[in-house]
């Protein structure tokens, strides 16, 4: 497999970990972090967003600090009974 991401992404993938990512909100909703890396975020949300849609985003890490950031959304497949989002952060 011919991997051509430019950064390395970090997956989310139990328990331990979904409370190390603290809270991430996306244009007002609370969404839950699949990945990340240095260009952009994926994440899991109740509700789609439309692609190249431009969105706040924050993500509250409670003792740890905080990030708020605007950027835009690149992707948006529907997975299950939720949507997967692709968020691009550059």
């Amino acid at each position: 497999m011919n991997d051509k991401r430019r950064y390395q992404r970090y997956t989310i993938e139990n328990d331990i970990d979904a409370i190390a990512q603290g809270e991430v909100i996306v244009g007002g909703e609370l969404v839950q972090l699949v990945d990340f890396s240095l260009s952009g975020l994926c994440v899991l949300s109740k509700i789609p967003f439309s692609s190249d849609v431009v969105v706040n985003i924050s993500v509250d890490f409670e003792d740890r600090g905080e990030i708020d950031s605007v950027d835009k959304i690149t992707r948006v497949k529907q997975e299950g009974n939720g949507w997967r989002i692709a968020i691009d952060l550059a």
